[in-house]
């Protein structure tokens, strides 16, 4: 095989490996699995909402939303690897392998208390009885983390745990006397308890002290009016903490997988804001990288997506490298022609003389000496061609030498073998001594 043929081959195979490679990555299907805590709250709904927008625009991501307990439940099956992507509040560890997607929405500390209670403050809760989230959840952790700070313990207090469903019935049925919930304002679960019990809700101040202990706390509030508007419930803004919610994917998720997902949180909001308004407040994550959990590599993809690619940006000098490589090619391969031609060119001129010579063999002595350099020849010329230094039409020119001189051995033999009938054997020996004392 020549050197030009060599080269287009492996240009051929590049671009049938590319073109493989580009069919595989778009042929491809995920299945990714997320915690999104209890079916009730906001996080699993807007997850649900994601998985169906995601099938919309790319359906070969196939995302399955399950319920946990919730978020340490999350951040646990994350962290084991039993799910890609997991809903989780921003106080809670992420574990190692969790990178940010994006931060959902804020979610607020919110202690509903029963109207006939008496509670006003966070102080009023001595003595009385309050359904918590199940234990081992991030919001049962996050009660008694904001009850130390405010010197409540298990003591001064009545605690019962359960189900949101259970815990709901708790209140409603009078069996406590407050609930402590970590939701978004204006949570319908929240709305309806605090319809069905003539309830509200009580400030929990002093956030900035909080954030000093636990730096994912912000400040933040529950609007006037979140849970009713005549009258207002709250009758005013009332003071809260705050907390992210995030969505976090395994840093083994692949990017390009992860930044689809981040162009429909960012690119496509209006249509998750259609199943769940909750989704108007989806932030991407500080860009400087100043994020409680690193952001993954997907995310920093979609940011990146508008940017020249490397060879947009040099596309000058990575032009001027291959038209230099092209010409170096072109030369290289006019240089390695005129080599074999010029080997061919000397080759032919031995078969031409060769040839000469066999028209004016003398004798057969002479004429078989001619035959024998003939094949030797032959088997040169084979082994240049295996070799790569005579390519298949150099040899075609080859044969065609080869074929004239091959003819004139046998014109000659033909020619000798008549004399020799004609003149006798002496005739012939005196006439082949003439004709070489006149060579």
């Amino acid at each position: 095989m020549g050197t030009r043929s060599f080269v287009l081959v492996m240009i051929a195979l590049l671009g049938l490996a590319l073109a493989g490679l580009w069919y595989w990555q778009a042929s491809r299907e995920y299945t990714l699995l997320v915690a999104a805590g209890q079916k009730s709250s906001q996080a699993f709904q807007l997850a649900d909402a994601l998985r169906k927008v995601v099938a919309r625009h790319h359906p070969e991501i196939k995302m399955e939303v399950f319920e946990t307990r919730g978020s340490l439940h999350n951040a646990k099956l994350l962290d084991e690897g039993a799910v890609q992507l997991a809903t989780l509040q921003a106080d809670q560890a992420a574990g190692s392998s969790a990178r940010m997607v994006a931060e959902l929405y804020p979610d607020t500390f919110q202690i509903v208390v029963r109207g006939d209670s008496g509670i006003q403050t966070i102080s009023d809760l001595i003595g009385k009885r309050i359904a918590l989230p199940p234990e081992q959840s991030g919001e049962f952790e996050a009660f008694w983390f904001l009850a130390s700070y405010y010197s409540l313990t298990n003591e001064s207090l009545r605690a019962f745990t359960g189900t949101e469903q259970t815990t709901d019935w708790l209140l409603m049925n009078g069996d406590v006397d407050a609930l402590f919930r970590i939701r978004a304002p204006g949570d319908a679960s929240i709305l309806r308890l605090i319809r069905q019990v003539r309830g509200r809700v009580i400030p929990i101040p002093q956030a900035a002290a909080l954030q000093l202990r636990h730096p994912a706390l912000e400040s933040g509030s529950i609007p006037q009016g979140s849970y009713n508007g005549r009258p207002a419930i709250p009758r005013s803004d009332e003071q809260t903490i705050s907390v992210k919610q995030l969505l976090l994917a395994r840093e083994q998720v692949p990017p390009d997988v992860v930044a689809k997902i981040a162009s429909v949180l960012f690119e496509h909001r209006r249509e998750l804001m259609e199943l769940v308004p909750i989704a108007g407040q989806i932030m991407t994550p500080d860009a400087s990288g100043q994020t409680l959990v690193p952001v993954h590599a997907g995310v920093r993809a979609f940011w990146d997506r508008d940017k020249p690619s490397f060879i947009q940006e040099n596309a000058e000098p990575i032009a001027l490298m291959i038209t230099i490589a092209v010409v170096t090619t072109s030369a290289y391969l006019q240089l390695a022609n005129r080599r074999r031609r010029k080997v061919m060119d000397g080759y032919n001129r031995e078969l031409i003389t060769l040839g000469q010579k066999a028209r004016r063999a003398p004798n057969f002595p002479t004429l078989d000496e001619c035959n024998s350099k003939l094949a030797e020849f032959v088997g040169r010329i084979v082994q240049e061609t295996e070799r790569g230094r005579i390519n298949p039409s150099e040899f075609t020119l080859f044969n065609f030498t080869y074929t004239a001189v091959e003819d004139a051995i046998n014109d000659r033999r033909i020619q000798l073998e008549r004399q020799e009938r004609e003149t006798g054997g002496g005739s012939f020996d005196r006439l082949t001594a003439k004709q070489e004392a006149e060579s």
